[in-house]
């Protein structure tokens, strides 16, 4: 995996995302959640508020400053549903599917594995919190150093679930392309 290919630089006036809740739970935890600022728009579904709030209420608040207001999907996919259902994705990842299938241009931020296979048998732009974090050094938000601080917490402060071999891979990955 390469650092390159996370995220393209993308200009905060035509950025769109569609979130899961995940992301946006791991990143308050990190109290990170303002990275997402940068998105020119965050759609979030009334399910992944609802999750949200069950989880993380005081993120919610956070999220308002720079989210739109709720955005109910109104596409029922019959085979995006049948994918959701054989993933056994709960409301809040089918709500956010949902939307993608209604706002394609745009890209979904989840950190559930199940909901990511779903999304790119789709053909969606999918991306999770990591994703975000490492964006942020290539958008000036943060840097390279900061970053991996935050990396290094993610199994102590935060509910993402990630194989510590993996984390220890980005790391190491953003310590070459950032020389440090």
């Amino acid at each position: 995996m390469t650092l390159n290919g996370v995220f393209a630089v993308v200009n905060k006036a035509t950025a769109k995302v569609i979130c899961d809740a995940g992301p946006i739970i791991h990143l308050d935890e990190l109290e990170s959640v303002h990275l997402l600022s940068d998105f020119r728009e965050v759609l979030v579904g009334p399910h992944v508020r609802a999750e949200i709030a069950q989880f993380r209420p005081l993120a919610l608040a956070k999220i308002d400053q720079f989210s739109s207001s709720p955005v109910v999907a109104s596409s029922q996919d019959p085979v995006l549903l049948s994918l959701c259902k054989v993933f056994a994705l709960d409301a809040g990842e089918v709500e956010a599917l949902l939307l993608m299938k209604q706002f394609p241009a745009n890209m979904l931020l989840t950190d559930d594995a199940a909901a990511r296979v779903v999304a790119e048998r789709m053909g969606f732009r999918v991306h999770g919190s990591i994703g975000i974090l490492i964006r942020a050094i290539r958008r000036g938000q943060l840097k390279a150093h900061h970053v991996l601080e935050l990396l290094d917490q993610v199994p102590d402060r935060s509910t993402l679930f990630i194989r510590r071999s993996l984390l220890d891979h980005i790391k190491e990955s953003i310590r070459k392309e950032y020389g440090l």
